[in-house]
């Protein structure tokens, strides 16, 4: 990996990633932690859920489905994109990064508006939640060509139009494979319960479980609930670690594909349980944790920032440190001819 960052291009690609995703990241924390605790700001913050045409659920099945075809084109492009070329810093790009700005404040006057307007914007909810999703993506689009320039863009999309092309496919399949699955999550949501259960049993002294309860506020329909010194929550589908599975089984099956011929194929299956299994207690401790902060630290921030970031971090984590490990033991030995 080190060799590969002498490469300017490639060491510059990674940076403005970090950048790009690093912007995001701080204008998503700065809005859930400091503005939305603000009375006055709440009308710039939400949006009447009445409008949005997708759940809160499907909103993190999109993003798990657009990180793993994102991991996924890491992994089946990783010797290309390390020879990537450099492009130069342009003056056009400051442009794009006031459109951004100027965007992002239209997203919040948008709601605003819709917000001081409710009953009109309800005659035709799902137009404006549509041009809400527009605005968001445009700006996203601006701070892309700011921090990435078009020349580069222009030559990626070129250069690498077959792997966007599978990476828009796989995206899509994932997506609609984690819609199919989702049923599972309730046969995970009882066993995670359940052992949270008998270690708060063992650490904590005002401990609460309830097998199942419906929840009309949540399109996951309930679950099981447990609580700890006061905090309460649900482990409803977000929390049963059905998406991360998911994610975990479709990575290393793709690469159990792509490399079908260079692994021992016995460790290969054998060494996949012991990773499954892995990433089904790092769901447990992402759940422990949610409860930890939320009894202690911040309820909301734990219900909402911490539950949001928690899996895909931890995930990202588990997935790279497994696979550095795993990949040491399945590969053959390449054969050196005398």
């Amino acid at each position: 990996m080190i060799k590969f960052l002498k490469n300017k291009g490639f060491r510059k690609l990674i940076i403005n990633l970090v950048i790009f995703i690093g912007v995001l990241f701080t204008i998503y924390l700065a809005i859930k932690l400091l503005l939305t605790r603000i009375t006055l700001l709440n009308d710039f913050t939400s949006f009447p859920s009445q409008i949005s045409i997708e759940s809160a659920h499907f909103q993190v099945i999109l993003a798990d489905a657009i990180l793993f075809g994102i991991v996924a084109f890491i992994i089946y492009s990783y010797k290309k994109i390390t020879y990537i070329k450099n492009f130069p810093f342009k003056k056009y790009q400051y442009f794009f990064y006031i459109m951004s700005v100027i965007l992002l404040v239209a997203v919040y006057i948008f709601n605003y508006i819709v917000n001081k307007n409710i009953s009109f914007f309800l005659q035709m909810p799902q137009l404006w939640a549509i041009l809400k999703i527009l605005l968001i993506i445009s700006f996203a689009i601006a701070l892309g060509i700011g921090i990435f320039g078009l020349e580069f863009l222009r030559y990626f999309i070129k250069d690498y139009k077959k792997e966007l092309l599978e990476f828009i496919g796989i995206t899509l399949a994932f997506f609609f494979l984690m819609l199919l699955v989702q049923n599972l999550w309730t046969y995970f949501s009882s066993i995670i319960s359940n052992i949270l259960y008998y270690v708060f049993s063992i650490f904590f002294h005002n401990v609460s479980y309830q097998p199942y309860v419906t929840s009309f506020t949540m399109t996951e329909g309930g679950g099981p609930m447990l609580g700890i010194n006061g905090f309460k929550a649900i482990i409803g589908k977000p929390c049963s670690g059905i998406d991360s599975f998911l994610l975990f089984t479709s990575l290393y099956a793709l690469i159990f594909i792509m490399d079908y011929k260079r692994i021992k194929k016995g460790l290969a299956i054998a060494l996949f349980f012991i990773g499954a299994v892995g990433m089904f207690f790092v769901n447990v401790l992402r759940i422990l944790l949610l409860f930890i902060v939320g009894a202690y630290i911040d309820a909301k921030f734990a219900v909402g920032m911490f539950h949001t970031n928690a899996g895909w971090i931890l995930f990202i984590l588990y997935f790279f440190i497994f696979w550095w490990i795993a990949s040491g033991h399945i590969y053959k030995a390449k054969s050196t001819k005398k």
